[in-house]
């Protein structure tokens, strides 16, 4: 059924993820959309419930309640569309509650076929189990081999979701690609019918007739355009839109309960990392700047740009703030954890937290010092999402370092480490900390988690999504100062002059190593003149330039933050600890 956006006042969007369900309530209020109610019950999409419907069925109960608003008939069906008693308009669904799809990824050379097809599933819900190099052994990711038999018992051992072959540019190697394809079907014809995963193949295109002639009938065969044809052209298009039609058929489409949840929604469900993207790219265009949005959920991680009107998006399925934690410690040494932490903690003590997290993944830091853990994991988790993205950013008007983010107007942060911290000024300093923006950017936070289910909604209707973000999406952190440059510790950095709208002005000195938070109300505006010494840059991309800018108040105000770029980190363990504990008392925490 197709609906007319201008017919729909009430729209209740669901957002199902790994932990928890949240259901939120838009409506019109005085003439414009408005966020009316918002509820959050734990997941149930695990044992012992085994539906998700479970959960959903009781945040719209609980939104009934605070409306008086019944939204379900005495079957437990959803009202559509309202009626003088009860019921909404429509109904929008975005989820995360899938697990990813576990890959067996095999290809010629690392260097070249291997690495394209990783950049090309890192904006997938996919994990890469294992790996084999057709060309030469690859270490460090998964398991790995590069023998024949050795292929067909990795097949074998890792019961994989899908196998993708990648390969030879088009009309290059042949026989090591044939190989893969013969390791394939000899350990396909191995399993049950119902248990053999399909098969993409996205290497040399010239032998897609002979890797079908291999395959046979012993595997589902799926070929599509070659993700590297040549040594200068990368094509991750086509892999990445096969990988997530197969999430939706297989992971997706496999939730207890979803095929009841999909029938109750008004356009197709979308995972909530493509959804969160949508959103961060609304954001872009609607004022023509560079935006950059992180959520660092449950058990996935995201971070999706908008670089001169250029998208990109990561996602890490094997990294998140529940089940996934412990797995922080396979890509990341424990002291990369422990210098984020004002306190010392020995490293067993930090493996066993995370590992007990992992298993009681729905519990809540019971002391300052879990609290901070987990913060300092947000970090890691961060950094890594920033590796993977700083090869996407190429060389432009905006990249003015090659080895530092390039130069945002906007950050968005997200997902429940930074939606609940205790202060915001304990969320800002995990962004600053972690992603290091350089030159003048606007800090918000995605407090109620509203920015991916508001891309639900925008399919539905887009006036209602474009409301509701401006007035109850994000909370203004405020903007932050970051010049880059070094120096001796105390020396000045710049000096900034504020100009208040009500004719008040403030000029201070601000010393390297420092952070500075100054005052700017929430809808608040002021005049900043910055004035760096000569070995700063404020974002101009020349050092000692001075510059003025408009910037915009909020909960925390105009943060100062000139500690340098790259964020100097000392060798000293106590020290390290003790600047911690400095930076967070700058901040408020």
């Amino acid at each position: 059924m197709t609906l007319d956006y201008l017919s729909v006042q009430s729209i209740l969007a669901l957002d199902c993820g790994s932990t928890a369900t949240q259901a939120m309530l838009i409506d019109r209020v005085d003439a414009e959309y408005r966020l009316v109610a918002r509820t959050e019950t734990p997941s149930t999409v695990e044992p012992p419930w085994n539906d998700l419907m479970a959960s959903v069925r009781q945040a719209i109960m609980q939104i009934s309640e605070i409306t008086g608003l019944p939204l379900l008939n005495r079957q437990g069906q959803i009202i559509t569309p309202q009626q003088q008693s009860g019921g909404v308009d429509a109904l929008v669904v975005i989820t995360s509650a899938s697990p990813p799809l576990r890959l067996l990824l095999a290809g010629v050379m690392r260097d070249i076929s291997l690495d394209s097809a990783r950049r090309a599933l890192s904006n997938t819900y996919a994990t890469v189990e294992g790996l084999v190099s057709l060309g030469r052994r690859v270490e460090g990711e998964g398991s790995t081999n590069d023998d024949f038999q050795g292929q067909v018992e990795l097949f074998l051992e890792l019961k994989p979701d899908a196998v993708v072959i990648v390969g030879g540019i088009d009309g290059g190697a042949s026989r090591p690609v044939l190989q893969a394809a013969e390791a394939v079907a000899i350990a396909s014809s191995a399993m049950a019918q119902a248990d053999r995963p399909p098969i993409v193949y996205a290497g040399n295109a010239d032998l897609r007739s002979e890797v079908a002639e291999i395959i046979g009938a012993e595997a589902e065969l799926r070929a599509i355009d070659n993700v590297r044809p040549s040594l200068d052209l990368e094509n991750p298009g086509p892999l990445q839109i096969e990988l997530e039609e197969l999430y939706r058929q297989r992971k997706m489409g496999r939730l207890p309960g979803f095929g009841t949840l999909a029938s109750w929604s008004s356009v197709p469900v979308l995972p909530a990392a493509k959804a969160h993207a949508y959103t961060i790219q609304y954001l872009s265009n609607l004022d023509g700047i560079n935006v950059l949005g992180v959520d660092v959920g449950g058990g996935t991680s995201t971070m999706t740009s908008m670089v001169d009107n250029h998208l990109e998006l990561a996602i890490r399925s094997d990294l998140g703030m529940s089940y996934n934690a412990a797995r922080l410690l396979a890509q990341v040494p424990s002291k990369s954890i422990s210098r984020w932490l004002p306190f010392e903690i020995e490293p067993a003590e930090i493996r066993n937290i995370l590992h007990n997290k992992a298993v009681h993944y729905r519990t809540l830091p019971q002391t300052r010092e879990e609290l901070l853990l987990e913060q300092a994991v947000a970090r890691e988790i961060l950094r890594l999402l920033l590796r993977d993205m700083m090869p996407r950013w190429t060389d432009g008007a905006s990249r003015l370092y090659p080895d530092l983010l390039p130069k945002f107007h906007l950050i968005a942060g997200g997902g429940g480490v930074l939606a609940n911290a205790p202060t915001y000024g304990q969320a800002a300093l995990m962004l600053l900390d972690a992603l290091q923006p350089v030159g003048v950017t606007g800090l918000v936070l995605d407090k109620l988690r509203l920015l991916a289910p508001l891309a639900a909604v925008a399919m539905l209707n887009p006036l209602a999504a474009a409301q509701v973000t401006e007035q109850d999406a994000l909370q203004n952190l405020g903007t932050v100062v970051a010049p880059v440059g070094t120096a001796r510790e105390g020396e000045v950095a710049l000096t900034f002059k504020i100009d208040y709208d009500d004719g008040r002005s403030l000029e201070v000195e601000v010393p390297y190593g420092s952070l500075e938070v100054i005052p700017l109300a929430t809808g608040q505006t002021a005049d900043l003149e910055l004035r760096p010494t000569r070995r700063f840059d404020v974002g101009l991309g020349v050092r000692g330039q001075a510059g003025t800018t408009k910037v915009e108040g909020g909960v925390l105000g105009i943060i100062i933050d000139a500690r340098g770029r790259p964020l100097p980190m000392a060798q000293d363990p106590a020290e390290q600890r003790e600047r911690i504990q400095r930076w967070l008392w700058d901040m408020g925490s």
